[in-house]
């Protein structure tokens, strides 16, 4: 008996030590296959804890200024995205202008962009009537889509509207260069004793027309009789709302002479002549001058975009004279002054802002004035700092992506910005850790089997998306194009389900987050998915060892989880695998909920039989009905074992479903150490029984039972080890005994 028993317990150790191998050899696979996913370069085995400490950090953290100044320009964006789920418009210009703050050069570029995109500070007071805010408010979202994206030069309406609004703040002076200038007056032409063509020179440079018209027209007499006809242009020009002369008047003009800078400047301002000749001696003297003086003599009135005083012509001047030009630290290390990000932006090169690039971008794009190329990624680099620190933060810069669905060119960017959008939510919410914050995002299903709403799916008319399939295809770029712009977009390119749920819960079951995949399945409508993977993950987890070291806590979350799904879908009729059928047409999802429930009561037997309670153990192993030892006697003779009917039922084996078939040596090592604690007990002296005859009894029952698991055993030997099938052999003699 010693011996059989010291036997027994060597075997018994030996067959654990090689599940908890297993188990080691298969998280390492796993691990290495996580990692290579994730981009490591370092073998596995040699990512050690020290080894990553060596390893620099792919990204610094934030600072908290920039952390700060991220959240205030995220508040904007939450309230831009909340505007558009609204239906209406919303000032986004000015709103960022609030962001900034103070940060002078910042402000000064999106007070230019507010300029050009003639954007109100605020929009019309609500009324009472229901739909009266939005029919009285101006559309701001795609406003410029057709006049900018439809061909590569933007519509002469638009340019002359970048060309107006640029001057009207580029390159204000500041003091010092006020000073500068008011002392060097002397080599100003004077009438009456007044440097009168530097004085209106200047006013015109601060924006006070009309005092410059005051004014010449205060010397108006002396001014007329030396220059004939300058005061009535000059007022014809202050009076248009585009700063131009009639042809005739400029032709008058062309001819007059002088020495005096001012006078020079303000006749090549009012009447564009010599465009081309750009720089003025004592004017154009700080770089602030030269721009100012180079925008405000830009003309859109012709159409040839190669004529000298065109938007177009100075864009190419400037971009040839490049950043190097106006940001002297380049190549130094000193700090950008933003002077370059100014001049694109007055220019209307928006695709090449590098300044605070994200979040010029996105009112640009709002007013359908930014022309995406092909994988741009700076949004996307961008969204992965807020995830860090906030999934719902980076999600609202995600949403802004797919307002370039309608872009026309190059062929397919449109869908290209509305399938990384998609990939970037997929992305969130596999980064997102688990828990009620990361339901929050996708929302979640409630014990009585109803669903709250989730931030994503709150949120999809803005990814263009629907929760339904039943609009699932993508239209062409003119459609696109051709549609209402404005508020939600109403033109639903695909759904939730296909694009979000279903590929985000396949990512993140391929990394073993099966609590969280269940979930996106279950949202999915899914069910009998659900069940396929809970049998999956149950059948890992009775071979990973949990029946013989106790249920840690993610034994227990996913047993808790299994169980309660299965409660709410036999309730509901869910996961039946009515709808789902196997190579030979059979219930593949009825399969799965059963052997759902017999892993389940595998875990449970192997729980009550570490307490003590073999007798229950043994009563759940058998409800099972995976060891035949309901057929353990031949009709007549009690002593004996019907092996035909054991031995049909080995030959079943093989309809089991996969994960059955690979928990075999565990339920089976669980049946035999149930048989024979109860045995033991009973041989002791334990339990509970009428007299010896009954006890007699009992054991000649747990006999025959042992000896049928050794009969069904026997065509399954192959299916284990040797190890296993000898500690079962073992067994089954130390009952006998």
């Amino acid at each position: 008996m010693n011996t059989i028993g010291h036997g027994r317990k060597e075997t018994r150790e030996d067959f654990y030590r090689m599940l908890e191998d297993r188990t080691a050899r298969d998280w390492e696979v796993k691990k290495k296959r996580l990692f290579e996913q994730l981009g490591a370069s370092v073998p596995v085995a040699a990512s050690t804890t020290s080894t990553m400490k060596k390893q620099p950090s792919s990204s610094a953290p934030l600072s908290l200024q920039m952390h700060t100044k991220m959240l205030a320009y995220d508040r904007t964006i939450v309230a831009l995205n909340s505007a558009r789920l609204g239906g209406t418009s919303f000032p986004i210009v000015h709103a960022l202008i609030d962001a900034a703050n103070n940060n002078n050069q910042i402000v000064f570029m999106f007070t230019v962009l507010a300029n050009i995109t003639q954007e109100p500070p605020s929009l019309p007071p609500k009324l009472e009537h229901a739909f009266a805010h939005i029919l009285n408010s101006p559309v701001f979202e795609r406003k410029y889509v057709k006049a900018y994206l439809t061909s590569q030069t933007p519509a002469i309406s638009l340019r002359k509207q970048i060309a107006s609004g640029a001057p009207q703040l580029g390159g204000d002076p500041s003091t010092a260069n006020l000073v500068r200038a008011f002392c060097a007056f002397s080599g100003s032409e004077s009438v009456k004793g007044t440097p009168v063509w530097a004085q209106v020179f200047f006013l015109v440079r601060v924006g006070e027309v009309s005092e410059a018209f005051q004014v010449l027209m205060r010397l108006k007499d002396a001014v007329d009789a030396r220059e004939p006809g300058f005061i009535d242009a000059f007022r014809i020009w202050a009076e248009s709302t585009e700063r131009s002369l009639p042809r005739s008047i400029r032709d008058q003009l062309a001819g007059a002479q002088t020495k005096d800078p001012f006078k020079l400047a303000l006749y090549k301002l009012v009447a564009r002549l010599d465009a081309g000749r750009r720089s003025i001696p004592n004017v154009t003297t700080t770089t602030e001058d030269w721009l100012w003086m180079q925008f405000a003599m830009v003309d859109e009135s012709s159409s040839d975009e190669n004529d000298e005083s065109s938007l177009a012509s100075l864009t190419k001047v400037l971009l040839a004279y490049g950043e190097r030009h106006f940001e002297p630290a380049i190549g130094t290390g000193g700090q950008k002054s933003g002077l370059w990000a100014s001049v694109l932006l007055m220019c209307g090169q928006f695709e090449r802002l590098q300044v605070e690039a994200v979040h010029h971008a996105i009112p640009l794009a709002y007013h359908g004035l930014l022309r995406v190329s092909s994988k741009a990624e700076g949004s996307d680099r961008h969204i992965r700092q807020f995830v860090k620190m906030d999934a719902e933060e980076g999600l609202q810069y995600v949403y802004i992506l797919p307002l370039s669905a309608d872009q026309p060119s190059p062929p397919g960017v449109g869908r290209e910005k509305l399938e990384a959008a998609w990939e970037l939510v997929r992305r969130i919410i596999v980064m997102a850790n688990g828990g009620p914050m990361w339901e929050e995002l996708v929302s979640s299903i409630r014990e009585d089997g109803t669903r709250f709403p989730g931030v994503i799916p709150t949120h999809l008319p803005l990814l263009r998306l629907s929760l339904s399939s039943s609009s699932n295809t993508y239209p062409s770029p003119q459609a696109l194009s051709s549609s209402s712009s404005f508020g939600p977009p109403t033109l639903q390119t695909s759904d939730y389900k296909s694009q979000i749920l279903l590929p985000t819960a396949s990512s993140l079951l391929s990394n073993d987050r099966l609590t969280e995949a269940i979930k996106l399945y279950d949202l999915a409508g899914e069910y009998d998915t659900v069940v396929g993977c809970l049998a999956r993950a149950l059948g890992n987890l009775v071979t990973s060892g949990s029946t013989t070291s106790g249920l840690g806590d993610r034994t227990k979350e996913l047993e808790k989880t299994a169980r309660e799904i299965l409660t709410v879908y036999e309730r509901l009729g869910r996961g039946t695998g009515l709808g789902v059928s196997g190579p030979s047409g059979s219930n593949t999802g009825g399969k799965d909920r059963d052997a759902c429930v017999k892993l389940l009561k595998i875990l449970e037997a192997s729980e009550r039989g570490r307490d003590g309670h073999v007798e229950r153990a043994l009563e759940i192993i058998e409800s099972t009905a995976l060891v035949p030892l309901d057929v353990a006697t031949t009709s007549g003779k009690e002593s004996e074992v019907d092996v035909m009917k054991v031995t049909k039922k080995a030959e079943e084996f093989t309809q089991q479903h996969e994960a059955l078939q690979r928990c075999l040596p565990v339920y089976l090592v669980l049946c035999m150490d149930a048989l024979s604690g109860v045995a033991s007990k009973i041989k002791s002296g334990g339990g509970v029984h009428a007299g010896e005859a009954q006890r007699h009894a009992t054991l000649a029952i747990l006999r025959k039972k042992s000896r049928a698991l050794m009969v069904y055993v026997g065509p399954l030997k192959y299916r284990m080890s040797p190890q296993v099938y000898g500690y079962l052999a073992r067994g089954d003699v130390e009952i006998a005994l």
